[in-house]
């Protein structure tokens, strides 16, 4: 968990990828989360991220308002004065998963989450797109 962590500042997409994917086979069940025909919603994985990173330590803002809207997970790291904002979307299909992740960082951009962390010398922004077991991370 710590080098989840450790990538995500360090602006490692791919890295981060790969290790909550791992987490995502690791941990959950179908059975938990399938809804029948369409699957799990955006909201389990919300849930999941927050979870991740509440388990760690972090305080993990929620849908808190933040410009314009609510990103799903914010974490502040006030100490360094940086943030890094995750903007999840659920994919339909394993193909769909890069232009989901391109949408949620419209969607920071549209939504100005950014300006609204006044003094944090350093936001990261990541789009992340979930399906089944899967998640692909797109730094903005």
């Amino acid at each position: 968990m710590k080098e989840l962590i450790n990538t995500l500042w360090e602006k490692r997409e791919e890295r981060a990828t790969e290790i909550l994917s791992g987490l995502l086979w690791d941990t959950i069940s179908y059975n938990d989360y399938n809804v029948p025909q369409s699957g799990p919603c955006e909201d389990y994985y919300h849930a999941f991220l927050a979870g991740v990173f509440v388990g760690r330590g972090y305080s993990a803002d929620s849908n808190k308002e933040k410009g314009l809207g609510r990103p799903d997970i914010l974490l502040k790291d006030k100490k360094n004065r940086r943030a890094i904002i995750i903007e999840a979307k659920k994919s339909d299909k394993e193909s769909d998963m890069d232009k989901d992740c391109k949408e949620a960082i419209k969607q920071i951009i549209k939504e100005k989450y950014a300006e609204g962390l006044k003094g944090y010398e350093e936001i990261i922004c990541y789009g992340a797109a979930f399906f089944q077991k899967q998640v692909q991370l797109k730094l903005k």
